[in-house]
């Protein structure tokens, strides 16, 4: 009777110990969790590369906008995709103020953003992934957002030519437009070195055209202010060259 009971005192608390030895007992740890092979994509490691814009098309006039109003309209904005990115911002900035802005967080290679019309406008696109990388910008590109005459009686933005350069004399050319059938429009230009918006050179050119001596070796900015007798303006977009 006794070897009997040592014998069951003996299996009991081998089973104890059986049952209670987890599996680092035995040599193995579930590492799924850890390493990441319980699911899910592969992270994005790299950094993202520069986007190209599309549309609006560069220095022209924006005509595919959807009209929302008299004062404003919806633009579409597109560029092409770039690997290694999650989201995209876009940065836009109002030639007539300065006016700078930015959408983030748009998931895919294209927006809409409402905008004031008759006005120019800049605007570049960035890349980001996850990892909060961000890539580098994409190029600048401007456009004008065409006004209604009906409620925005203002002149088209003037289009500049590339300037003249004949030693230190400049020949600066232009083309104005008004949409109002019998405008007539005067011209200011603002050349500086700084920015293109300081004070205007010249003003109430009747002719879209103006010939100046400048510094050699130095890079200037130039835009041209288009007027109607009606004294509604608008601005061109910001050129530079250098001398």
């Amino acid at each position: 009777m006794k070897n009997l009971f040592k014998l069951l005192t003996f299996l009991f608390f081998n089973l104890i110990f059986i049952v209670s030895c987890s599996d680092n007992c035995c040599g193995y740890e579930d590492t799924s969790s850890a390493n990441g092979s319980s699911g899910g994509g592969a992270e994005v490691s790299g950094a993202p590369g520069a986007a190209t814009l599309i549309s609006p098309p560069s220095n022209n006039s924006c005509e595919s906008a959807t009209v929302v109003d008299g004062f404003y309209s919806k633009v579409s904005f597109s560029w092409t995709k770039t690997s290694e990115t999650d989201t995209y911002n876009l940065t836009y900035t109002d030639l007539s103020n300065n006016d700078t802005k930015t959408k983030t967080s748009i998931s895919t290679n294209s927006t809409e953003i409402q905008l004031g019309r008759g006005k120019a406008y800049a605007w570049s696109v960035q890349s980001i992934n996850s990892n909060s990388k961000r890539g580098p910008k994409s190029s600048t590109s401007k456009f004008y957002l065409q006004g209604t005459p009906v409620f925005n009686k203002v002149p088209l933005a003037a289009v500049l030519s590339n300037p003249e350069i004949n030693g230190n004399e400049i020949t600066f050319n232009w083309t104005g437009k008004d949409l109002d059938a019998g405008d007539t429009l005067t011209y200011s230009i603002y050349i500086d070195k700084i920015d293109g918006k300081q004070s205007p050179v010249k003003t109430s050119l009747s002719n879209p055209s103006l010939v100046l001596n400048l510094d050699s070796g130095s890079t200037y900015y130039w835009r041209v202010k288009s007027t109607d007798q009606n004294n509604n303006s608008s601005f061109s977009l910001i050129s530079k060259f250098t001398l």
